[in-house]
């Protein structure tokens, strides 16, 4: 059984990020297990194994990018997290989000993502100023 170390995981996930932006279904189903669980809880997004994330990844339009801000990995557990966004370039918003991921045999085995779509830019997205935030003390009971 493969188990890949923090670069390693670092790599694969730039490899699925690559296949993404340049539309390569088959390198991207490359990236996951045959048998993969991709989902968004609680009930956005379900898809398991390779017959059905191909027609998903296939869909993908040219534009596409996905960018990981910040990846964590636990060799031991081989399960990781990272900070993406996820769009197409030149539009005006983008999904910004989580994903956690467990490892299996060095390939994603399930990949669960937490998005929220906002502006394009990452940092205008996670910047503090200039937002009416929707809870904060002035309005919390």
């Amino acid at each position: 059984m493969t188990t890949l170390t923090t670069d390693e995981f670092r790599a694969l996930m730039q490899r699925l990020a690559a296949a993404w932006g340049a539309q390569d279904t088959e390198a991207a189903l490359d990236c996951f297990v045959t048998d993969a669980l991709y989902t968004e809880p609680p009930d956005i997004q379900f898809y398991t194994g390779h017959d059905q994330l191909r027609p998903y990844f296939a869909a993908l339009k040219p534009g596409t990018f996905l960018t990981f801000h910040q990846l964590w990995f636990a060799e031991q557990q081989q399960s990781g997290i990272g900070e993406f966004s996820f769009g197409i370039r030149n539009r005006p918003t983008a999904d910004h989000g989580v994903i956690v991921v467990q490892l299996h045999d060095g390939r994603i085995a399930t990949w669960r993502e937490y998005q929220r779509k906002g502006p394009a830019s990452f940092a205008d997205f996670i910047a503090i100023d200039g937002k009416n935030w929707q809870w904060h003390i002035g309005n919390y009971p």
